[in-house]
């Protein structure tokens, strides 16, 4: 292993902006790396999820290239400024986002696609990349940044052992991560299924509705349900609240437990708030985002949290329920949103006979259980890819 060797950042790369775009160009055309796309992942993904209609200049003045890469350019925190991703091979009519960068080599053999998608992403770089940034009214990157920032590399061939080998393990997070969206669309599948078209099995195992179940009206939801059902208010079924807050300054990046917040996971901490998993909606700013929290984690004041007060209902039957009724409606105020227990409180979900509950839980539990092995999984090869980043790059680890 060599020693690092230290490079200007605009040498070795050029930066150009990205395109400038209307709403009614979206959604229709030609691939389109968004500002959403770079953000969350490493590597461009094999096909581009976003599509946007735009005219061949633009396509040869805004493309996408192998070696390309791409930083967030602006942002609401500084943490998630200069988030980077590579493109490993060329995207044709592919387009880029104006919120992001590009980055394209100005070499060969001394940058390779694989590596840098993990050293940019590594708390190394990150620490240099916020240390300096520019904090006005948002985070911004721009070429005065980018002219005075240094990579420091090891040898082509060394990136091109070293990402391979990282690459593998990225790979293995990225199919569990499939595996858990399967597992994640069959317990939607199998709600939708029993509790929206109430095709549930009936006493002789025969779907519920289709096969003539007994439905009655129901006066609050407006429609019909089977027999015996009733609906119940989020605020008769759970306990609803706000758990105290921490500020960014107040995590540490190398805590034990998840803190989350509106956006899913926002940090680390070295304490805990809530012991078990808890379904809850993000409640300030981008209101209405709902998602699970693993065991032992910190939920701050953005976030309000729904502990079922019944054990027979499972948090995988709210978690839907909460997505069916569209929680998104409670939502207030017109320049930043909220949503508050008191207006949550009152809405009404259908809740099912007993019986047809514990089956549910009984089919939903083994999914959910492989969903946290493929979690805990990825977070122990993502660890160990971030251990292993620097200790092969210093000489203390070599890929054999």
């Amino acid at each position: 292993m060599s020693e690092l060797q230290k490079y200007k950042f605009n040498e070795l790369y050029s930066m150009s902006s990205g395109i400038s775009t209307k709403p009614d160009q979206a959604g229709h055309g030609f691939p389109f790396a968004s500002f959403t796309t770079v953000f969350n992942n490493y590597f461009l993904p094999d096909s581009l999820p976003d599509l946007m209609s735009t005219s061949k200049s633009e396509q040869d003045i805004y493309s996408i290239k192998e070696g390309d890469i791409f930083l967030t350019r602006t942002s609401e925190t500084i943490d998630e400024l200069g988030m980077s991703c590579v493109a490993l091979k060329d995207y044709p009519q592919a387009t880029y986002s104006g919120f992001v960068k590009r980055l394209r080599p100005l070499q060969d053999s001394i940058t390779y696609g694989k590596f840098m998608g993990f050293y940019l992403r590594s708390k190394f770089f990150r620490k240099i990349m916020t240390n300096n940034s520019i904090m006005t009214l948002r985070a911004s990157l721009n070429e005065e940044i980018f002219s005075y920032l240094c990579l420091y590399l090891i040898d082509f061939d060394s990136q091109k052992n070293v990402g391979d080998f990282l690459f593998l393990l990225h790979s293995k997070i990225d199919i569990n991560n499939r595996i858990y969206d399967e597992l994640e669309g069959m317990t939607k599948t199998l709600y939708d299924y029993w509790f929206v078209q109430f095709d549930f099995p009936d006493k002789n195992g025969n779907p519920y509705k289709s096969s003539s179940g007994k439905m009655v009206w129901n006066a609050k939801l407006k429609r019909e349900i089977p027999q015996e059902w009733v609906e119940q208010s989020l605020g008769e079924i759970c306990e609803i609240y706000q758990p105290k807050t921490i500020s960014e300054k107040d995590m540490n990046p190398d805590g034990k437990y998840l803190v989350y917040g509106s956006n899913s996971v926002v940090g680390h901490y070295d304490q805990f708030n809530h012991e078990e998993s808890e379904v809850v909606v993000s409640c300030r700013g981008a209101c209405g985002n709902i998602f699970r929290t693993r065991a032992k984690s910190w939920i701050t004041g953005n976030a309000m949290v729904f502990k079922l007060k019944d054990r027979d209902v499972h948090n995988e039957f709210l978690f839907q329920s909460l997505h069916w009724i569209n929680i998104k409606n409670a939502s207030t105020g017109s320049v930043q949103g909220q949503i508050t227990r008191t207006n949550i409180s009152p809405m009404n979900i259908i809740l099912p006979k007993k019986e047809i509950l514990l089956d549910f839980n009984k089919i939903v539990k083994p999914i959910i259980n492989k969903k946290l092995l493929l979690l805990d999984e990825n977070q122990q090869l993502a660890e160990l890819r971030d251990w292993l980043l620097p200790l092969l790059m210093n000489g203390q680890a070599k890929v054999k």
